[in-house]
Order: C-alpha cells, then sequence, then structure tokens
C-alpha cells in the first residue's frame, strides 16, 4: 500500500516538473498565428501590427522572445505576392512606417523568399523595460 502510494506520489511530482519546464521552455520558441486566432492576436499583437496596411490577402503572425536582452519582436508576414511587385509594396509599407503616429515605435520592413516565393516582413521590436 504504501509503495503503490510512493509510485503515484512520484510519477505526479516528476510530470509536474515535465510540465512546468515545458511551459518555461515554450515562452522562447517562436509563436505563429493569424487574425483568426482570437487569444492570441488581442493578446500578443501589438497595436501597431495590427493597423499594418494589409498588402496581400494572405498574412500571418509570429511573435518571439529573445532569453537574454529582453527584446521582443512581433512580425506581420504577407505571402502571396506577386515579384513584381515586391519594391512597391516595400517602398508603400516603409511610408507607412514613416508616417505612423507613434513615433516611439521601433519597426522596420524586410523581403525575402521562403521556398521560392517572396515574403514581405513588417517588424515591430519591444525591449523589456526593466533590462
Amino acid at each position: 500500500m504504501k509503495n503503490s502510494k510512493l509510485i503515484i506520489f512520484t510519477i505526479f511530482i516528476v510530470a509536474m516538473g515535465v510540465g512546468y519546464i515545458s511551459l518555461a521552455a515554450r515562452v522562447f520558441v517562436p509563436v505563429c498565428y493569424t487574425q483568426d486566432d482570437f487569444f492570441l492576436y488581442h493578446m500578443v499583437t501589438p497595436e501597431a501590427l495590427k493597423w499594418t496596411p494589409r498588402i496581400s490577402s494572405h498574412w500571418y503572425f509570429v511573435g518571439q522572445t529573445d532569453e537574454g536582452s529582453g527584446l521582443k519582436w512581433n512580425e506581420i508576414v504577407f505571402t502571396n505576392i506577386n515579384k513584381n511587385e515586391v519594391g512597391t509594396l516595400v517602398e508603400q509599407l516603409d511610408t507607412w512606417i514613416n508616417d505612423y503616429p507613434q513615433r516611439r515605435e521601433t519597426m522596420s520592413v524586410s523581403a525575402d523568399e521562403s521556398n521560392g516565393l517572396p515574403e514581405i516582413r513588417v517588424i515591430h521590436y519591444e525591449r523589456d523595460r526593466n533590462k
């Protein structure tokens, strides 16, 4: 009887430890989500990215935190873009960033390729004020 209680207690403690470690490590893994993910969109997405002009019919968000520096960055990634329009769309987003009313916001635009298809990212940077 005592042995079975000890085994169950040990399994419970080990399971709690594994659960805690996996949750703690998940903080530093990029989170991908869409605007349809109600809670993530409203809790994680900065206002600047919510107001970013939608230059494509396909987009998703990425949120990530750097452990040591306290830097947090969120991105809106536009896909399904015509290669001939990339330069024009990047200029349009750069103009929007330069005209954005909250001048204290740090943002940038980058054009990349993923699997041979163009992507445009608007990246919003935020530093932890405690670091």
